[in-house]
């Protein structure tokens, strides 16, 4: 297929397959490592609680995902001559590191260490998409107050739902 002009700001067809082939690469990665984890067949576990099985399904996962991914960055001219380079984003390296910053914070600060994980994840949940959404927010005509309901409400029910499930589905002791 012929190169299509590209609304700004969007990801040139050659970014997408370098991403795809590193998504495919740690899929493959994780599938692999989660394979080889020891099965318990000595303690006579059922094999579908396995340890590693979610691991290995989501690492398939994120492979086929890449894979797709590497299929429609081909499909739109990735191999072809490369283009202009696109215009940096102001400020696009300071926002993705405010954004690793902020889940390093969840995952090194507040989980596992005195605060519960439900209110950890109703934080952090809370407070990315307040702060990370902001602008758009704005845009539709919400009101800073009405934001921050809406980022809480969204932080709740993502809480309930991941404690939820790991608790009573995967039966994974949280702290």
């Amino acid at each position: 297929m012929s190169m299509e002009s590209a609304p700004p700001g969007a990801v040139s067809p050659r970014a997408d397959l370098w991403a795809a082939l590193v998504w495919m690469a740690f899929g493959a990665g994780v599938f692999t490592l989660a394979w080889r984890m020891d099965r318990l067949e000595n303690l006579h576990i059922n094999r579908y609680e396995i340890p590693g099985l979610v691991p290995m399904l989501l690492g398939a996962a994120i492979l086929l995902l890449g894979f797709v991914l590497a299929l429609r960055s081909i499909q739109r001219g990735a191999l072809g001559p490369v283009a202009t380079p696109a215009d940096r984003v102001p400020g696009a390296r300071r926002y993705m590191a405010a954004v690793i910053g902020a889940m390093l914070a969840y995952s090194v600060v507040l989980v596992g260490h005195g605060v519960p994980f439900w209110l950890a994840t109703l934080l952090f949940v809370t407070g990315f998409i307040f702060f990370f959404d902001r602008e758009r927010q704005r845009s539709l005509g919400r009101g800073t107050v009405r934001q921050l309901l809406l980022a809480f409400a969204y932080g709740a029910a993502t809480s309930a739902v991941v404690t939820l499930v790991f608790q009573e589905v995967f039966y994974v002791r949280l702290p």
